[in-house]
């Protein structure tokens, strides 16, 4: 099965690839440090013999690297899973945080899964199934000290899956959100 996950060179993101690739899954990884990502790309291909490893460095923050990366993903194929993992933590106050740094993480940690997931959907409804896991937050689920723009925009990721969900079901697509 096609496999695509964002921000797989480490953390969470890289535990889930091991757990696809040990499966024999084909893998579709990103992440923003290229060194990062082809090292982890690497090892895993090591790894799990059975499982075919594609990764292309991407920051996923910009719209036209998520259009390509989209692109290339699906040149191989319809996708099956769609893990939008990418994601940035600072902690902030809404009330005195930099200018632009709700936009930094609305770009990060909602866009790259909303975009992403536009380009990928209609794959998924070609192929009449699949399943999209957006990687939310406790932080979209209640406010909290030095919570800021990141969990407004883990506020905003975690609507985005509820939506989506409502949407997709009828189509025999997925839609699950994790809250680590």
């Amino acid at each position: 099965m096609n496999v695509i996950i964002t921000g797989a060179s480490k953390g969470i993101g890289k535990a889930i690839a091991q757990t696809f690739a040990a499966a024999g899954n084909q893998l579709f990884l990103c992440a923003r440090n290229a060194a990062t990502l082809e090292a982890t790309a690497k090892e895993l291909t090591a790894a799990f013999l059975s499982s075919t490893i594609h990764w292309k460095a991407a920051d996923l923050s910009k719209k036209e690297e998520v259009q390509l990366f989209a692109d290339w993903c699906l040149s191989f194929g319809d996708a099956g899973i769609l893990i939008n993992n990418a994601g940035i933590y600072l902690p902030g106050d809404a009330s005195n945080e930099a200018d632009g740094f709700l936009e930094m993480m609305m770009n990060t940690n909602l866009y790259s899964a909303y975009h992403l997931s536009r380009k990928i959907i209609p794959s998924m409804i070609h192929k009449g199934s699949g399943h999209i896991f957006n990687i939310c937050s406790v932080a979209s689920m209640a406010a909290y000290n030095g919570g800021g723009g990141y969990s407004i925009s883990k506020f905003a990721l975690h609507g985005f899956t509820k939506n989506l969900r409502h949407e997709l079901k009828p189509k025999g697509i997925k839609v699950t959100g994790v809250y680590p």
